[in-house]
């Protein structure tokens, strides 16, 4: 799957965080006047590490994000190292 980058417009998804954070985002966004996904997505944007993908994904615009599932490079990773160990 590619995601393109078309300005401003946002992509919906969805995460799985648990109940303490998602009270303290809730609380965060009570407290600022935005929304919890206004939070989430401010404070992302604020943590370095996102921040050097962020400056890599504008310095190549054309490119594109390509998206993998986790589960499958896990998979991967494993039988990788079980044939290292062979």
């Amino acid at each position: 799957m590619r995601i393109l980058w078309y300005g401003w417009s946002m992509i919906k998804t969805t995460v799985s965080i648990t109940p303490e954070l998602y009270s303290a985002l809730t609380r965060a966004a009570l407290d600022s006047g935005s929304n919890v996904s206004r939070e989430i997505e401010t404070h992302l944007r604020e943590n370095p590490h996102i921040q050097k993908y962020i400056q890599e994904v504008r310095a190549e615009p054309d490119v594109g994000a390509h998206l993998v599932n986790p589960k499958t490079l896990r998979s991967k990773s494993k039988v990788a190292q079980a044939a290292a160990s062979s």
